[in-house]
Order: structure tokens, then sequence, then C-alpha cells
């Protein structure tokens, strides 16, 4: 055997390997298996981080440092955004969600951006019960003498920025938990199980089926030895195909949005709103969906040589080899019959 997969197949619990991918066949022999590591989640804990951030800052106030220079007005915009209270929590949660949206990062998917808009409009569905309940209307819906909810104080910013913070974190957890990713002597298999039921998938690619591999690393993948190995096939399996400027029709989109007299005021500024959540910036890369590649994994690079090993060894399976075996197996059953 090759080198890495003397390696390999040292440090490898079989019977793990084999549980984890209950549909691998008898005639397979596992080198490899593992799954994406805390690390490679980096972008979502910093997005949690910074949605706690928000609402720490509006429940215990902010006060900016006296000065001048851009920073020093950054500061003071800061400062101001947060003495208005529920409509300045608005409008930074929605900078935030535009400029995640916009930096195409693993978090800027639609999920994402949803639960952040909800997170946004948290703070205002309190303050509009509010004047639902003191307004005219208030005794015949029945809401004159009390709302449904309390209303609305500043330590409600904590309680709420803990409770997102803390679903977010464990959904996150659970997500790098659910990849499992394993490599035969035959075939590479990717395996989600996402909250069982919810979002469960696999699948396999042959060895065979391999046109190339791409191992692709941040500079934090770089430092602390962790990367992405994407298998390409030709079929297009691991390749997404994006460009790298927004498109002109959603850009006359949102001129059209803002300048358009033929609706009032308030029906422009919402339609450019919803405009301006649609732009993302693209690029024509690999998938780097976790589902369609090894994602954030250990040692890249010797999963690339071991895979290649795999490939290129004496022996190594051919198109349609894995189909005539299991053929034979059904062939060999029917006639002990």
């Amino acid at each position: 055997m090759g080198e890495q997969m003397d390696a390999f197949r040292e440090n490898l619990n079989v019977e793990a390997a084999r549980d984890a991918v209950p549909e691998m066949s008898a005639y397979e022999e596992p080198y490899y298996r593992s799954g994406p590591i805390v690390l490679s989640m980096f972008p979502r804990y910093l997005l949690i981080v910074f949605v706690l951030a928000v609402h720490v800052l509006f429940g215990i106030g902010y006060e900016a440092p006296e000065g001048e220079g851009g920073l020093n007005f950054v500061l003071n915009l800061l400062q101001l955004l947060v003495s208005t209270g529920i409509a300045g929590f608005f409008v930074v949660m929605i900078i935030l969600t535009w400029i995640n949206r916009f930096v195409n990062f693993s978090t800027s998917g639609g999920l994402y951006t949803v639960s952040l808009l909800i997170i946004s409009i948290t703070p205002g569905i309190f303050f509009l019960e509010e004047v639902l309940t003191n307004s005219f209307f208030s005794p015949y819906i029945g809401l004159e003498d009390s709302g449904f909810l309390p209303e609305w104080s500043s330590v409600y910013y904590l309680i709420f920025g803990g409770v997102y913070a803390g679903v977010m974190f464990i959904l996150t957890v659970m997500y790098q938990r659910a990849f499992t990713y394993v490599i035969t002597d035959k075939q590479v298999y990717l395996k989600k199980d996402f909250l069982k039921v919810i979002d469960s998938n696999s699948h396999a690619i042959s060895l065979s089926k391999i046109e190339n591999l791409k191992v692709e690393r941040s500079l934090i993948g770089r430092i602390l030895g962790y990367g992405s190995l994407h298998v390409i096939t030709a079929s297009g399996l691991g390749l997404k195909e994006e460009s790298m400027s927004i498109g002109a029709g959603a850009v006359s989109d949102v001129a059209e949005a803002a300048t358009k007299e033929t609706s009032n005021i308030v029906i422009r500024l919402f339609r450019f709103f919803i405009f301006m959540m649609k732009l993302q910036r693209t690029r024509k890369t690999v998938d780097l969906d976790p589902e369609d590649c090894f994602y954030g994994i250990r040692r890249p690079m010797d999963v690339y040589a071991l895979v290649n090993e795999l490939r290129t060894r004496p022996g190594a399976p051919q198109d349609g080899e894995i189909a005539s075996e299991e053929n034979s197996e059904d062939s060999a059953n029917n006639s002990e019959i």
C-alpha cells in the first residue's frame, strides 16, 4: 500500500467508519473518516458574537469617547443610534444583515438572512403592540386595559440577545456535527444528518468518477492546519458558477425602486429596502457547501494525497466496476436459490 494509505489505515476506527455510513458495501475497505472541525464554523460563531454584542450594546447603553476624525464620527453615530432605542436597534441590525448578506460568507444564505430580520423586528413587535393597546381602536379589540406583551425595556435586549445567541450557538454546533466524510478503496462518501428527519442525505462518488481535486484554505486555515477538499467530477459536482459583480438588472431595480414617482414615499422606501436585501456579491468558485465537499477538515493536503493514492494504485476501480461486483453478488445469490 501507499504511504498515506498505511498511515490513515493505522489510525482509523474501521467499525466506527462503517457505522457512520451503513450503505457502505461489504467489499469496500475504509481508510478515512472525519467531519468539519469546530474552527471551520468560525464565520457562524462570529455572527453570533455580533448579534449578542448589538443586544448588549443597546441593553447597557453606549457613550462615545471624545475626539475628532472619521472613527470618532462613526462612534458618535453609533451612540446616537443607541440613544434612539428600538429604532436605532432596527437600523443597526438591518445594516448587519445587509453586510452579512453582501459579503457572501457561509452565513449569507436565505435562512440566516430571515433569522436576522426576525431578530431585527423583535423589539418593534413589542412597540407596535403597545401602540395598539393605547390607540383609538383598543376598546374594540379588547386591549384597552392591558396588552398581550409587557412594555419593552432595556433588560429585554439582554434577555433576547442571550436567547437568540444561545439558539444560534446550539444549532451551529449541531450543524457542524451533522457531516461525516468517509473514504474507502472504491468510493468517497459525503453524509449529512442534521436534525434527523428535517435535513438528512447522503451520496457516494466512485473514485473512477473523480476528475480533479482541489484544496482550499483560508489564512486562518493555513495557520491552524485545516481546509476544504473539493472532489470535482465530470458532471460538475463540486463546482458552483457565480459572478464577481452585482447584476445590472439588480442595480436598475434598486434605482427604479428609489425614484419611481407613481408610488408614495413609504412604498418607495419599502421597495428600496427589499431590493437592497437582495443584493449579494457573488463569485465563480468551487462549491463550499459542506454537503458537496470535505469541508473544514484537518490535514487536507494529506487527505488529497490519500485520494490520489487510492485512485492511481494498481487495481483501482474503473467505471462500472462496483456495479459489476454487486450484479455478481446478486447472480450468486440467485444461483444458490
